[in-house]
């Protein structure tokens, strides 16, 4: 047998913890001697099983933000200065040679589990992917009898569909996005249902119960099988669930108000966040009037300090809209503030000068 679809994780915190002794080393060059270490161990384990390494399909990123004076971006490998790791795979009389492993860019894209993703979340690649599924099933199409009307529609929903579908649930495609995908497949299924282009895309798209044709969009059926997964997985409350959770407690800290950000307007509060998966969810559900509701029990949001204490950001929306807003959360998420008793006096009535000049020290 053989093993595929690895990864092997390290953080700059684990680094630190695991090798203090290191200090004063660039904490850039303790990660990539770590891991180059970790896939070295990997490699001689797999190798006292009986197994080979195939360095040809290993892959790894080097994740670091910079600062640019406006944003913050993903560093380049270059900008990095670091010699990229390799590997000495294990022989019998120890006459392997190093071999380097791939160092890739954090929005390069590659195959995993069957679909294309990239750290920094860009989704060009996977798009490239689904275009090219579309154009070979559209010759598919071509090949088919023209009569056979049944073949055809039976190649969309249980062929092409789910070869669409499958990769996308690890993305935050937009409709927007997909929409380079979806007129092309929406003049194939009229084709095949024998009616013409022009044909009313409402009819369509409405379910059968009201006298549509219930022809889903692919974004609709994106969000409802993300959707599905959600709710699967926050049942199972198991190791994703607790992963899922981490990341809405993040969300929720971006927002910085006590009402669960699933309840909040997107338009305003989504480019406050970090766009993760379960806060493109929130955003693509409101779009569509769907409401994710939780128990008050399981769902973490910043408890008040005080009586009638209120959020920043509460008060700070009822202002300021856009850029202005973002700029007032950055400078809360700076602070680490969430309610005004956190940066007022006992009394109420006065804000505390280091706070006032951003010069509180967090302890």
């Amino acid at each position: 047998g053989f093993s595929n679809d690895m990864g092997l994780f390290l953080n700059a915190l684990g680094v630190q913890t695991s090798s203090p002794q290191d200090a004063s080393i660039p904490i850039a060059q303790r990660i990539r001697n770590a891991l180059e270490t970790t896939v070295a161990r990997y490699e001689a384990y797999f190798n006292a099983a009986g197994g080979a390494f195939n360095v040809r399909k290993c892959f790894y990123y080097l994740v670091n933000f910079v600062w640019t004076g406006t944003n913050w971006q993903y560093q380049t490998t270059s900008d990095m200065q670091l010699d990229p790791i390799t590997i000495t795979p294990t022989t019998l009389d120890n006459t392997g040679t190093p071999q380097e492993v791939t160092w890739l860019e954090a929005n390069d894209a590659q195959c995993t589990v069957g679909t294309f993703i990239a750290p920094d979340g860009s989704f060009f690649k996977q798009l490239e992917v689904l275009h090219d599924k579309l154009g070979a099933w559209k010759q598919s199409l071509r090949n088919m009898n023209t009569g056979n009307v049944r073949a055809k529609w039976l190649s969309y929903q249980n062929v092409f569909l789910r070869k669409i579908l499958y990769p996308l649930i690890g993305h935050n495609f937009g409709q927007d996005d997909l929409q380079s995908l979806q007129q092309p497949v929406d003049v194939e299924v009229l084709h095949i249902l024998g009616l013409n282009e022009r044909f009313p895309h409402d009819v369509l798209r409405a379910p059968l119960l009201y006298g549509g044709l219930g022809c889903t969009t692919i974004h609709g059926q994106h969000i409802v099988d993300k959707l599905i997964l959600f709710v699967h997985h926050i049942r199972e409350d198991k190791r994703i669930a607790e992963t899922l959770k981490a990341s809405m407690s993040m969300t929720q800290v971006e927002c910085g108000v006590s009402t669960p950000f699933f309840d909040l307007d997107p338009d305003i509060w989504y480019p406050l966040v970090m766009q993760t998966w379960p806060a493109h969810l929130w955003r693509d559900c409101k779009k569509h009037e769907m409401d994710i509701k939780f128990h008050r029990d399981t769902f973490w949001t910043p408890a008040a300090p005080r009586q009638n204490d209120i959020c920043i950001m509460d008060v700070a929306a009822t202002m300021y809209t856009g850029h202005l807003l973002c700029q007032i959360n950055q400078c809360r998420l700076f602070l680490q503030v969430t309610y005004l008793s956190d940066i007022s006096t006992v009394d109420g009535k006065r804000i505390l000068l280091a706070y006032y000049k951003l010069q509180w020290k967090g302890s």
